[in-house]
């Protein structure tokens, strides 16, 4: 799911930023081959980390916060295609962005700054944390939609929504328990368009049943 998320970056960064006519791209395989940033810059987007939290024993639930790296190499700081209007851009296209189909797959930006300076160029960073969920022998994760990735984000609402569902199983008394206690949880996670999670209409109702 990481690849998938990183690609689904890069193709919304290219979208909104296809007017700064910059360079961009995944990070190279070899640090060596990273190519040089021209006149016009460069943005290379890479995975850098991520952090775990559980959330749940039964089943097992991790909450990841995957971060991602967004390298911006210019030769100007402050014109049309200086570094100030691209990290704009560049923030205004990840924030909110969904970049995978399954729960809490949602982009926000963690911290940007400057890095350095060196033969002329100027080198920002930005990291992108991208909100996910893994649960216990399930692999929920399938790419975005290209048609959406490549979207304005000020078209449109997020394609999808994660609707979850939570049955318990309960148990009487017996022996030295008490009454209704929780033997196990089970929880049912699926992503629904858009237009299926207004519960007024039919169609909604019977998506979560058969769920």
């Amino acid at each position: 799911m990481l690849a998938e998320a990183e690609a689904a970056i890069v193709k919304r960064v290219e979208a909104i930023l296809a007017p700064f006519e910059v360079n961009i791209a995944p990070f190279p395989g070899d640090s060596d081959q990273q190519p040089k940033p021209g006149r016009k810059g460069m943005i290379l987007i890479g995975y850098k980390r991520s952090r775990h939290r559980v959330t749940s024993i039964q089943p097992m639930t991790v909450e990841i916060i995957a971060e991602f790296e967004l390298s911006l190499q210019l030769k100007d700081l402050r014109t049309h295609r200086g570094a100030y209007p691209l990290l704009d851009a560049v923030r205004y296209a990840i924030t909110g962005l969904i970049p995978l189909k399954g729960p809490l797959s949602k982009c926000y930006p963690v911290q940007e700054g400057f890095l350095k300076t060196e033969d002329s160029v100027w080198y920002y960073a930005m990291v992108v944390g991208v909100a996910m969920m893994q649960i216990e022998g399930q692999q929920p994760y399938t790419a975005a939609d290209i048609d959406y990735l490549t979207r304005d984000p000020a078209l449109g609402v997020r394609p999808y929504n994660a609707a979850q569902i939570q049955v318990a199983v309960r148990r009487s008394r017996a022996d030295d328990l008490p009454d209704n206690v929780v033997d196990r949880t089970f929880v049912v996670i699926e992503s629904v368009p858009t237009g299926l999670m207004d519960f007024s209409d039919s169609s909604a109702s019977q998506y979560i049943e058969i769920l």
